[in-house]
C-alpha cells in the first residue's frame, strides 16, 4: 500500500534527496564562480572531464577556505517517499558537494537549502497494482498518503562556532490503505507517525558522522500492543576526494522481518552530470538532463530498495498482532530540484518478493508481483 514503499538510495544511499534535508552552510552556499580561481580541474580517469582538486575559496565571514572545508563530509538525509524506511542519505552533501562540481564546471549551483529554521513541506502519494489474477486470494493493492514538514540548523550558528555539526527535525505522518488479501483479515488503513531527528558531525577534514533516530507509532491505531518503533541509522564517513565519500555503519528498521543491516558504500559525483551512491541496502544511479542557471534542474534516475513495513494491529478476533509487509523494489523516476528545497518527484517501481505475515498467529500470504507510481512535491 505504501507507495512509499514503492519508493531508496543509499546511505541509505543514499541515502538518504532533498526535499528537506540539505546541508544548511549558507556561507558556502554564497560563494560565486569568480571566488573559484585558485586551481585547475583535472580528468578523472574513468569519466574525462570536470572532476577537481582541492581549491581555495573566499568566503566572506570564514576568510579563505578550502572546499573540502565547505563541504560538510558524509551524509544528509534525503527525505525519501517513504517515511519508514531508512531516510536516503547521500554522501557528500547534495546542496555542497553538487554545487562545488557545478561551479568546477563553470556552472551556477543551485541553492537547495533555505537560510532558515524552516527548511520546507512535502506532500507525497501512491498507488500500487498487483499483478497477480483476480481470483486469487493472495491478491492486494496498496495506496499511501503522507505529509512531513523539515526543520534544520548548525550548532554552531547557536555557538558562535563552526557549521561542521549540523541537526534537523523531520515530523510526518503518513497512512497506507491495504486492499486485500481476500484470504485473511488485513486492516483497511495502517498508520506511522513520529519525527526523524538527524545530527551530522564533521569530525576533521576528512571524517565525519551522521547518526538518525525515528521514534514512531506504527499501528492501525486501533490497539497500542507494540506500536512503537525506533529507527536507527549510524554511519561514519570519509572523504578521500571532495566529490567522493565512503561510509560504512548500521541501519536498524524496527521491522518484524528485517532488523540489524549493515549500510555500506560510497557516493561519487564525477560530474555535473552524474550521481553515483552505490550505498547499501539502497543504491542509485542518476544523470542530470538539464539545467536551468540557479533555479532548476531535473533528474534521470534508476534505484533499487526494500519495501514495507510492521504495524501493530487488531485482529477481527479482537486480538493484538504485528502485522508485516515486505517487498523488494526496482525504481525508475524523474526528479526537479529547485532553490530553496523546492520541487517534485515522480517515479515508477516494480515489486518483487512480495508477501504478507502476522507475528503471532504465524500466518504468511506470498503475493504477486506488483507496479507502481508515486509522486512528491516539495514547497
Amino acid at each position: 500500500m505504501r507507495l512509499s514503499q514503492f519508493c531508496l538510495a543509499s546511505s541509505l544511499a543514499a541515502v538518504c534527496a532533498v526535499a528537506g534535508w540539505d546541508t544548511p552552510v549558507s556561507n558556502a552556499q554564497t560563494i560565486s564562480g569568480s571566488d573559484l580561481l585558485r586551481s585547475n580541474t583535472s580528468q578523472d580517469p574513468l569519466f574525462g572531464q570536470h572532476a577537481f582538486r582541492d581549491r581555495v575559496v573566499h568566503d566572506p565571514a570564514l576568510g579563505d577556505r578550502s572546499i573540502s572545508d565547505l563541504i560538510l563530509s558524509g551524509p544528509v538525509i534525503d527525505p525519501t517517499m517513504d517515511g519508514i524506511y531508512p531516510p536516503t542519505v547521500y554522501m557528500p552533501a547534495d546542496s555542497v558537494a553538487s554545487m562545488m562540481v557545478s561551479q568546477a564546471a563553470g556552472e551556477v549551483p543551485i541553492e537547495r537549502f533555505r537560510k532558515s529554521f524552516y527548511q520546507g513541506t512535502e506532500v507525497l502519494g501512491g498507488h500500487l497494482w498487483d499483478t497477480g489474477n483476480d481470483d486469487v486470494s493472495g491478491r492486494m493493492n496498496q495506496t499511501f498518503e503522507e505529509a512531513r514538514i523539515n526543520f534544520g540548523f548548525p550548532i554552531g550558528v547557536i555557538t558562535g562556532g563552526s557549521m561542521d555539526n549540523i541537526v534537523g527535525f523531520r515530523p510526518y505522518f503518513r497512512v497506507d490503505h491495504l486492499d486485500g488479501p481476500t484470504g485473511i483479515d488485513v486492516p483497511g488503513s495502517v498508520y506511522d507517525t513520529g519525527i526523524s531527528i538527524l545530527n551530522q558531525k564533521k569530525w576533521s577534514e576528512v571524517f565525519s558522522t551522521t547518526v538518525v533516530v525515528t521514534p514512531s507509532v506504527r499501528s492501525d491505531f486501533d490497539t497500542s500492543d507494540n506500536g512503537f518503533r525506533l529507527f536507527g541509522l549510524a554511519l561514519m564517513n570519509w572523504k578521500p576526494r571532495p566529490n567522493l565519500t565512503l561510509s560504512a555503519g548500521v541501519v536498524y528498521f524496527a521491522r518484524n522481518d528485517i532488523g540489524l543491516l549493515p549500510a555500506v558504500g560510497f557516493v561519487y559525483l564525477p560530474t555535473p552530470w552524474w550521481k553515483i551512491d552505490a550505498t547499501m541496502p539502497r543504491p542509485r544511479l542518476a544523470r542530470r538532463l538539464w539545467k536551468n542557471g540557479g533555479h532548476a534542474e531535473g533528474w534521470a534516475f534508476v534505484g533499487a530498495s526494500i519495501g514495507g513495513n510492521t504495524w501493530a494491529v487488531k485482529r477481527s478476533s479482537g486480538e493484538s498482532d504485528e502485522l508485516t509487509v515486505r517487498a523488494y523494489e526496482l525504481i525508475g523516476g524523474y526528479e526537479v530540484i529547485g532553490a530553496g528545497n523546492r520541487g517534485f518527484n515522480i517515479e515508477t517501481v516494480y515489486t518483487f518478493g512480495r508477501r504478507i505475515e502476522y507475528e503471532r498467529d504465524d500466518v504468511r500470504i506470498d503475493l504477486s508481483d506488483g507496479v507502481g507510481i508515486r509522486a512528491a512535491w516539495q514547497f
